[in-house]
Order: C-alpha cells, then sequence, then structure tokens
C-alpha cells in the first residue's frame, strides 16, 4: 500500500510539473521539502545531518541545520526539474546552461575509445546528462539503480528517455550496454558516489573508509576509455553550471587491483572538494558511510 500511494504521488507530481509554471514549482517544492524536513522524513534528516557533519567538521550546529535544509529543498527542485523533460529543449539548455571543459570530453572522443563521464548526486546530475546529449548531440548511455517498484521505475525510464538517453539497469545489463557504446565511441554516464551493488572498493572519504563502486575504474582501463570526472551544480538562479575535469589517469604502475583503487580513490577526492564547496547540493539521503546500504 505504501509504494502504491508513492506511485499515485509521482503521477500527481509528473502532471503538476507540465502544467504549472516553474517558479510556482520551486516555490511548492520548499515548501514540500520543509514538511518533509521537520516532520516526516526524521530518518532522512538524521543521515542528513550525519554526513554533513562529516565534510564540515568545524561547522556549528546551525549551519549544519541551514544545509541540511537545503539539501532537502535542493532535490525537492531537482523533481520538478526531472518530470518536465519534455519541456526541456535545446533552446532551454542553451538559456540555462554554461559548459566548462567540453574539451575533455571531445578529446576523449578523438581518440576513439569512448568516453566514461563520472559524477556524483550532486545537485541535479539527470539534467546535466540530458543537457550534453540535446546540446551536443551526444549518444549516452546512463547507468542507473532501478526502482524495484515498476510503475514507479517506468515514470522515471520514460523521463529519460525523453531526451535521447539510453539506459541501462546497473544490477543487470549495464556492464554490457556500456562496453558496447565505448567500442561504439560514445559517451557513457555513471555515478560514482553510491555502491549499491555492495561490490565497491574501500577508499578514503573525508577521513573515513568507505566503499565507492569500482566499475568505472575496471571499464577504464580494460577499454582505454579515459574517466572524465564532471557535476552539474545550480546556481543561485537555478540556472546551472556543468563542469568538466580534466581525466583522472592511470599509474603506468601496479597490479590492476592496486590501478582499481588508485583511480577510484582520485575519483573520490574529486568528489570531496566538489562537496566541500557546494555541501547543500549533495543529495544522499542515508547514512553514506554505512556498509549495508542498498537502494529501495
Amino acid at each position: 500500500m505504501k509504494i502504491y500511494i508513492r506511485y499515485i504521488l509521482f503521477r500527481i507530481l509528473t502532471f503538476l510539473c507540465n502544467v504549472l509554471p516553474q517558479r510556482f514549482l520551486y516555490f511548492i517544492a520548499i515548501r514540500l521539502a520543509d514538511l518533509n524536513y521537520y516532520w516526516l522524513d526524521s530518518n532522512g534528516r538524521k543521515a542528513v545531518r550525519a554526513n554533513l557533519r562529516q565534510v564540515l567538521p568545524e561547522a556549528p550546529d546551525s549551519r549544519i541545520d541551514k544545509e541540511a535544509r537545503w539539501v532537502f529543498r535542493n532535490f525537492g527542485k531537482y523533481l520538478t526539474e526531472f518530470f518536465r523533460f519534455r519541456h526541456f529543449d535545446k533552446r532551454y539548455f542553451l538559456t540555462n546552461m554554461a559548459v566548462q571543459g567540453r574539451e575533455h570530453i571531445e578529446d576523449a572522443l578523438a581518440a576513439g575509445k569512448g568516453c566514461i563521464v563520472s559524477s556524483a548526486h550532486l545537485s541535479n546530475w539527470e539534467i546535466g546528462a540530458a543537457a550534453v546529449s540535446v546540446l551536443y548531440g551526444y549518444r549516452m548511455t546512463v547507468s542507473v539503480a532501478m526502482h524495484r517498484y515498476g510503475k514507479i521505475n517506468d515514470l522515471f525510464m520514460r523521463e529519460r528517455e525523453r531526451v535521447g538517453l539510453t539506459v541501462a539497469d546497473m544490477e543487470k545489463d549495464a556492464a554490457l550496454k556500456m562496453m558496447r557504446a565505448l567500442r561504439r565511441n560514445e559517451v557513457v554516464g555513471v555515478m560514482g558516489d553510491r555502491d549499491p551493488t555492495q561490490q565497491g572498493i574501500e577508499v578514503m572519504f573525508f577521513g573515513q573508509p568507505c566503499r565507492f563502486p569500482q566499475g568505472p575504474a575496471r571499464m577504464s582501463i580494460s577499454t582505454g576509455a579515459p574517466i572524465v570526472p564532471s557535476f552539474c551544480l545550480r546556481r543561485t538562479n537555478d540556472s546551472f553550471t556543468i563542469i568538466f575535469l580534466p581525466p583522472i589517469k592511470i599509474p603506468g604502475e601496479g597490479t590492476r587491483d592496486e590501478q582499481v583503487k588508485a583511480v577510484t580513490q582520485s575519483f573520490a577526492s574529486i568528489i570531496e572538494n566538489a562537496i566541500r564547496m557546494f555541501p547543500e547540493q549533495w543529495a544522499v539521503f542515508y547514512s553514506f558511510w554505512a556498509a549495508d546500504w542498498k537502494p529501495e
């Protein structure tokens, strides 16, 4: 029953996002996010605050509370944008997206081995993938964790496909689909800050050990496709900056496992820097350092 109610709420949200003005949707999203933060999702609130305390160990409690509230608010904004994908055409992206470092993708594709764009759950990662697909015509395959309830999953899948993204199930066919895409010299997108399969590798993250997915590093080493770290960050006026950073270097020495660990640690350090600058945009609602986390 709980899942069915959530599905109905998502259907209502989808309808509202396609008939109401975006600014009004932001207003509603912030009000509902505050309700969720203070009254409905105590577990999520505690987890976000604990994560932010690890990120900002010296910050006063008042700042942790402020940043945590904006995590919920920014995620609410993200949802309204996600379910408006059908309205986001090239003109929208040209107006609302500033892109930095596109040359790193172009250089990777010029080498003919494809490109692995690895990101984190910062701001609206979905709209970043959609933007580069629409703006530059990249054929892009993205790895996602599927929702366990089929009807909810179908809602999310349809929105991603509207902007030309090819979706691969992280726990089933993602590796095969992404390898094929790289062989076609295309772009693949992965989220590098979650390990829902629990097959990851331990790295240090904000001074504590935790598991990061090792798939991107192994794929890069085996195919020669570089990992280009990327973030889509929200600006104060709710437009975005998409940043592509230089590719992560693969060590020339060491065993394959040692190379994988080094590349994964490098990516974790890059994420650290981004989250430290934009903690209010890191949308993680579970204890990030918990060993037993699984997607819903």
